[in-house]
């Protein structure tokens, strides 16, 4: 309790620090804020005025009862307007102004406003409720929200709590009506007064567009969420969106966390995740995600080899496959299809796929066409597969959404909304027919089945990745024409390579990874070092480890500016570093101190030969030299070794130690909170936790027990509640019969489990230790 206490303490503390600084500060445009900072104003519910309201009854009101304002300025203000502003900023610290057909520089004598541009919110009318739910295109990756009321008088605060509650968007600024000026006061002061849950769900790559919440029908949000809470103390918040899973996975609202700001890491699936069948057909049907070959019935369908496809299935009448009992599962409850198809004839019904009587894919007279008995069948009229052709056709199933998507070449053509939820069947899988014996005429290929949702981009790709391998004549011939020419290309450069690893080699000795950075000791082979993994160390040549005089100004400085120097980045401009590092600053103060830390950082590394910050081209960057070493590139390109290469347990037990040796030395820069450095370590932290979920399963528990104890170990120390690592270690327990340990693991993770999520662990020690027992046996 004394921590939570402290922590919210904290909070408070810099919240009034940030409002401080942003009232002390010239004026700024909102889209140059820092997140921190526009948040103050995304987070609260505004009365919006005019000008010449400024000096109205209304107008005193407002200020009279604390009532947040934003300015609409429709032109300069006069000299009495300014001087109104002036008192609406000693009360209000922040103020929102709204640009429209004027400048920032028509405010002269002025601190502490926050302009905003037209283009920089959503537009929304009262009026575009309906029915409970809101029309998607009102809303787009603009954070701030702008709501016109209903020409009559609304009374209460109902119309927006209900535009808040669908959008994931707070309304940020709200015009009075020609009838509820009187009323606005009281809606705004309650919209403000409403607990509140915000926060992002991101990528490494940025804000994540078109996010949906299980729980909260007909709500998308894009990047940034906020949403009224109301008294059940158990809401629980669920991102969905296909093709990603999200870390963490749900979030249990708690009166104790709702002051700090919630992010949800999107990761995006491997490709082939959720894929349950993939019908090949050479020469025979194969199906190698079941493996259920002496399964599959044929019936009277031939294989034959095709110019474009290569090896297909003809279907010549009434043929068709029965993919066998380990197939009934398959479809439930989201499921995507995708398939080849080759149509001989413009058929009223040529079936491609049939399941029980509920599911059928086919082509009616060509259009993509998916029947469900007694209800309707929903047709794709936006698309139209031709005869003798080949199409690559998909089907997508949202039961979240009770919604089908049709696509044709990659192409999404029509989205349906289904009248009666898609049923699930225990009946085989049924390739080339269907329950009423509607048989495809024609070529079918590569028929892949997920047991998720895929999104528009994997359908995609997965087009463009199936196209390449045709085996079309001219591909043939390009291939086999070219291969001579090719092989020689191929000698000579390995040729030149060999020449490049002779002149390398005495470079080459120098990469061997250290299984830890010495501090304060002599270096042992007098390399010089970069470590974040642990803390932040910067060692010279003699083992002494400078970092040590650095200020912590000087180590953000000093981070800042070499992860501007990494991963192809250049280096970062002076006013980039002056507004991340000294907001708020005129640009002669920043200069100044700028100017003064610069040269302390210098002297600082003035014992590193081989690490030297430098200034060109406009760019301030950390240029190491051959005698540097860094953990942060050497786990990068660990990393990027593993990730981009096909992995077989021989490789892992020689190459994965070198990564885990580093990596044991401790979370990247542990000591560092500074906002603009999360995007790094979280990037750095999936990279981690992907890889080692990707290598779990290579590993045999028999054989690689301590190197599979040791990835899980790193894998815990990046992602505390990380529920694959917490079975690896308690199936390596049990198998030693170390149940002691096994418990004190468990009681550990679910006690972690229960601070963050405020309710207890789901799963008992017991079931999951037989889990564990029966998986081993």
């Amino acid at each position: 309790m004394k921590q939570k206490k402290r922590t919210y303490t904290l909070f408070l503390i810099i919240h009034l620090l940030i409002t401080a600084t942003l009232a002390q500060a010239g004026n700024e445009w909102y889209n140059s804020l820092p997140d921190s900072s526009r948040a103050l104003i995304r987070q609260k519910a505004h009365v919006v005025l005019h000008l010449e309201n400024l000096s109205t009854g209304f107008a005193d009101s407002l200020i009279l009862k604390n009532i947040p304002v934003a300015l609409y300025a429709e032109r300069q203000p006069n000299s009495i307007q300014l001087n109104r502003i002036r008192e609406l900023i000693r009360r209000q610290q922040v103020l929102p102004v709204i640009i429209q057909n004027t400048r920032d520089d028509q405010f002269t004598g002025t601190h502490g406003l926050v302009f905003i541009k037209s283009g920089d919110y959503d537009l929304v009318y009262c009026s575009h409720l309906k029915n409970d739910a809101l029309t998607d295109s009102l809303f787009s990756f603009n954070e701030l929200t702008f709501v016109i009321p209903w020409q009559r008088n609304e009374n209460d605060a109902s119309t927006f709590y209900r535009i808040w509650q669908r959008s994931g968007k707070m309304p940020n600024f709200i015009e009075p009506g020609k009838n509820n000026a009187a009323n606005l006061i009281h809606i705004v002061d309650s919209l403000n007064s409403i607990p509140k849950i915000y926060g992002v769900v991101k990528t490494d790559k940025g804000r994540l567009t078109e996010v949906y919440w299980k729980g909260r029908p007909n709500c998308k949000t894009l990047g940034y969420f906020c949403f009224p809470l109301g008294n059940n103390e158990t809401e629980t918040f669920i991102p969905y969106k296909p093709g990603y899973r999200f870390s963490p996975d749900i979030i249990h609202d708690a009166p104790g966390n709702r002051k700090y700001m919630k992010e949800f890491k999107a990761i995006p699936l491997n490709k082939d995740f959720g894929l349950t069948d993939h019908f090949i057909f050479d020469n025979q049907v194969l199906d190698p995600p079941r493996n259920n070959k002496k399964e599959i019935i044929n019936n009277g369908v031939k294989f034959i080899h095709d110019r474009e496809r290569g090896n297909c299935a003809w279907f010549p009448g009434r043929a068709y496959i029965d993919a066998g009992l380990q197939s009934a599962p398959a479809l439930r409850p989201d499921f995507s299809i995708t398939a080849w198809v080759k149509p001989l004839h413009e058929d009223e019904n040529n079936s491609i796929i049939g399941k029980g009587k509920d599911f059928v894919l086919k082509l009616q007279y060509g259009v993509p066409t998916y029947t469900m008995q007694g209800i309707k069948d929903y047709r794709s009229l936006h698309a139209k597969v031709p005869v003798n052709q080949w199409s690559f056709i998909a089907l997508v199933h949202s039961s979240y959404e009770s919604r089908i998507s049709f696509f044709l070449n990659g192409k999404l053509t029509d989205q349906i909304r289904l009248i009666a939820p898609y049923t699930e069947s225990d009946y085989t899988l049924v390739i080339g027919s269907n329950l009423w014996e509607e048989f495809f005429n024609g070529y079918i290929d590569d028929i892949k089945i997920w047991s998720r949702e895929l999104n528009e981009d994997e359908i995609r790709l997965e087009y463009i990745s199936s196209l390449n391998d045709e085996r079309s004549p001219v591909y043939t011939v390009l291939i086999y024409g070219l291969a001579p020419v090719l092989a020689l290309i191929a000698v000579l450069l390995l040729i030149r390579l060999r020449k490049k690893r002779s002149r390398r080699k005495k470079h080459k000795k120098n990469m061997t990874v250290p299984s830890s950075v010495p501090a304060n000791k002599t270096n042992a082979n007098g390399k010089e070092k970069i470590v974040f993994f642990g803390g932040l160390k910067v060692i010279n040549s003699e083992g002494t480890d400078v970092s040590r005089k650095f200020s912590p100004r000087l180590k953000q400085l000093f981070v800042l500016i070499f992860l501007y120097s990494s991963e192809g980045m250049k280096g970062i401009t002076t006013q980039k570093l002056s507004g991340i590092l000294w907001p708020g600053m005129s640009p002669q103060e920043a200069k100044n101190t700028r100017g003064t830390n610069i040269q302390n950082l210098k002297a600082a590394l003035a014992s590193c030969s081989g690490i030297k910050l430098t200034f060109r081209d406009k760019l301030w960057f950390i240029e190491p030299g051959e005698n540097c070493w860094s953990d942060y590139h050497e786990i990068s390109d660990r990393l990027s070794f593993f990730e981009n290469r096909q992995l077989s347990p021989v490789i892992l037990e020689k190459e994965l130690p070198g990564l885990l040796g580093i990596l044991k030395q401790g979370t990247m820069l542990p000591n560092m909170s500074e906002s603009w450095l999360d995007p790094y370590i979280s990037k750095i932290n999936d990279r981690i936790i992907e890889l080692g979920i990707r290598l779990f399963p290579m590993l045999e528990p028999q054989k690689n027990a301590a190197l599979l104890d040791e990835l899980a170990g790193v894998v815990s120390l990046y992602d505390p509640l990380n529920e694959p690592a917490l079975k690896i270690k308690l199936n390596l327990f049990t198998m030693q019969g170390k149940l002691s340990l096994a418990r004190s693991e468990y009681d550990h993770f679910a006690k972690l489990y229960q601070e963050l999520y405020q309710e207890p662990y789901p799963t008992d020690f017991r079931s999951m230790i037989q889990e564990e027992t029966n998986s081993v046996k």
